[in-house]
């Protein structure tokens, strides 16, 4: 043992992460796997492992390069990474430390997806406000699809079965690859033209690469400028484009879309039949009335004597000029009345403005005597209160020999409120005396 080398296991997993750190370049290198046992730590880090038929590798991707991702990482999700190859010394496990990620495959179409859709509903495209409301009645509608399109038999047989009499025009396009989006448009301003009640985009199911023509902005835009109602059926319930979301109403697939846009006919006729019915039962409500109240007029005696309804108008009338003639003579007594109540109070507010004149006259010479009597006792009442003050005042008992003295603004009343070197301030009639305690005595 003694010539043997003895090292610790931290260093040995040093020198392996020091290898491969040195020699294990991949730069450059975009490795694909599918996620597996994916953990978001509430730091912000990603830990998982990416994983494919025969392999499996730890991975971690710090907080800050997740932060770069434009699209959420789900468990099982492929994908393609790129980083860094490290050994955790901890546990001395090997590790992939992630610092860009992308989708694998068709990943690159859902981020160009998502980037046009955000990218248009920051414009306005998919607001609610834009889109137009369904006609009352619709009896004429466009249909843009293929010509051989399997979702068009869907439409034409939905709407045979519903309501046979829908006028239906096609405009055939491609709807699928690289050159339908302009086909499309094409088909679409063509039918904006011609004053249909509704226009349908229909496409059956297909994958998403097959349904991305319906992603186009120009579609888009296209769409949002045209003024007929416009319906999209595309693909299944589950497949969702950038078409379905700027259309006035967006339908689950063809099918559904032919059933928005038409009516039942044997709905419709089941409901004409019934409001036909309840139509006859009104009518036969309103002439049943019509018939009582045309024999009540038939009846009434005014119809069957029409000059005795006048005569007794008239009467009527003779009774209210007479009630209307004795009303006045009353207004007349009650006027003539009011009239010599007037002319009485004036003669009494005549005779009441005199005397109080007499008495106003007599106020000034009573207001002076009582005046001259109110000085005088006032003045006899000063007189005396001025007598009692002076007699009361400390300063009068201090000319006559007698003194206050005081210890800081306290009156000494008793020997026993003085101490011996005490300040004592002494005041009589003509000044102030201080002086300091020497001794006390009680007596």
């Amino acid at each position: 043992m003694r010539n043997e080398m003895v090292v610790s296991i931290s260093s040995v997993i040093a020198r392996i992460k020091n290898v491969l750190t040195q020699t294990m370049d991949l730069d450059g290198i975009w490795i694909q796997g599918e996620i597996s046992n994916l953990t978001k730590h509430r730091s912000g880090h990603y830990y998982f492992s990416l994983k494919d038929k025969s392999g499996e590798m730890s991975c971690v991707m710090f907080s800050s390069y997740v932060s770069r991702l434009n699209f959420n990482v789900e468990e099982g999700m492929r994908v393609l990474v790129s980083g860094s190859i490290n050994v955790y010394e901890q546990r001395g496990s090997l590790q992939l430390v992630i610092r860009q990620m992308k989708q694998d495959g068709l990943g690159d179409l859902y981020l160009e997806f998502e980037k046009r859709k955000q990218d248009l509903l920051r414009a306005g495209y998919f607001d609610e406000s834009h889109k137009k409301a369904k006609p009352d009645y619709i009896e004429n509608i466009g249909v843009v699809t293929g010509a051989q399109a399997a979702a068009l038999q869907d439409v034409l047989s939905t709407i045979q079965r519903r309501w046979p009499m829908m006028k239906v025009t096609l405009y055939p396009s491609l709807v699928q690859g690289s050159f339908a989006p302009k086909s499309l448009i094409q088909s679409l301003k063509e039918a904006d033209t011609h004053n249909h009640d509704a226009l349908l985009i229909v496409r059956g199911g297909g994958s998403f690469e097959d349904l991305f023509c319906f992603n186009d902005v120009q579609l888009v835009k296209t769409i949002y400028s045209l003024n007929t109602y416009i319906v999209s059926g595309v693909g299944h319930e589950v497949d969702t484009t950038l078409c379905d979301l700027v259309c006035d109403h967006r339908s689950a697939t063809p099918t559904a879309a032919a059933q928005w846009v038409t009516l039942d006919q044997y709905e419709v006729m089941t409901q004409v039949l019934k409001d036909r019915e309840l139509l006859r039962q009104n009518m036969s409500m309103i002439l049943n009335h019509n018939k009582l109240k045309l024999d009540s007029y038939k009846n009434h005696p005014y119809l069957k004597e029409p000059k005795s309804f006048i005569i007794e108008k008239q009467l009527k009338l003779d009774g209210y000029n007479t009630q209307i003639e004795h009303a006045l003579e009353l207004e007349l007594q009650k006027k003539n009345v009011i009239k010599n109540y007037t002319q009485q109070m004036h003669l009494r507010m005549m005779n009441i403005v005199k005397v109080q004149e007499n008495k106003l006259s007599m106020v000034p010479e009573k207001l002076r005597s009582n005046m001259q009597v109110l000085l005088q006792n006032s003045r006899h009442s000063l007189q005396k209160n001025c007598a009692l003050l002076d007699a009361y005042s400390p300063l009068k008992v201090l000319s006559r020999g007698y003194s206050i003295s005081k210890i800081e603004d306290k009156v000494i009343k008793h020997v026993k409120d003085v101490a011996r070197d005490d300040i004592m301030v002494t005041r009589v009639n003509d000044g102030v005396i201080t002086s300091c305690v020497v001794s006390t005595k009680e007596e």
